[in-house]
């Protein structure tokens, strides 16, 4: 078992934040894998319309990863047929009030985007392991950043939030060393989404004018091909680390 392909036709995977951007990319390319995509997110109109338009079979799940009672149920809410879980992709995340001095941050937006970046994914991590231990298979994918690994001013709260995500994931592939459990993180550079638009409370012409300042950005099919790239690696091969950036 394995040895067998982790994504492969009725291989499951859970990814959440999947209602837009790259957790949408990701899902729509898991599935025309052939893979059963649970497609987790707080919009659950959003995730039907996705589901709808899915060529594999696919479940709309709702989930707010920063509802630690949720998350630490899920298996026990999702069918019983999608709770051997294959593929993990950690994709939620946010930087709500973000892209500002630290002294002028909001507090309460401090604590959600800790709460949903760090706590909500070690906490959906979590949840799904135990079983991935048990069955000695799984890959756990994580959409990290850049940011994880470099600083930029203004942005301390984020940073410091994907700098959790680089370290929890290198320690705990150590600890699942030997297993049958691999683990990825993916991070990205800038990626054109409505992850801009979020930050600043859907204000579309302050995010557009964020990324009409940069010469080039990645889209995030890109991300989500890296996500294949890492899952289709034969089962003696871990990849760690992939860093991808405009060129």
């Amino acid at each position: 078992m394995a040895d067998e392909a982790i994504l492969a036709k009725n291989s499951v995977a859970l990814v959440t934040g999947a209602s837009a951007g790259i957790g949408r990319a990701v899902a729509t390319g898991l599935s025309a894998r052939g893979a059963r995509v649970i497609c987790a997110a707080r919009r659950l109109d959003r995730l039907e319309d996705l589901v709808a338009g899915l060529p594999s079979p696919a479940l709309a799940f709702e989930l707010d990863i920063a509802d630690g009672e949720a998350v630490d149920g899920l298996l026990q809410r999702l069918p019983e047929d999608w709770r051997q879980i294959d593929i993990l992709v950690n994709n939620a995340g946010h930087d709500l009030g973000g892209r500002q001095p630290f002294h002028q941050r909001d507090a309460a937006d401090v604590a959600a985007v800790i709460e949903t970046n760090v706590t909500g994914m070690i906490r959906t991590t979590l949840a799904i392991v135990p079983g991935m231990r048990e069955r000695g298979r799984g890959h756990i994918v994580t959409i990290g950043s850049v940011n994880g690994v470099e600083w930029t001013a203004n942005h301390s709260v984020y940073v410091g939030s994907k700098f959790a995500v680089h370290g929890f994931t290198n320690s705990l592939r150590q600890e699942l060393q030997g297993t049958g459990v691999r683990l990825t993180e993916v991070m990205p550079g800038l990626v054109r989404t409505e992850f801009a638009s979020a930050r600043w409370l859907g204000d579309e012409k302050r995010a557009q004018e964020f990324y009409d300042r940069f010469d080039a950005a990645l889209a995030p099919e890109d991300i989500s091909d890296a996500v294949h790239y890492a899952l289709d690696a034969p089962a003696h091969v871990n990849i760690c680390d992939l860093v991808l950036r405009p060129a």
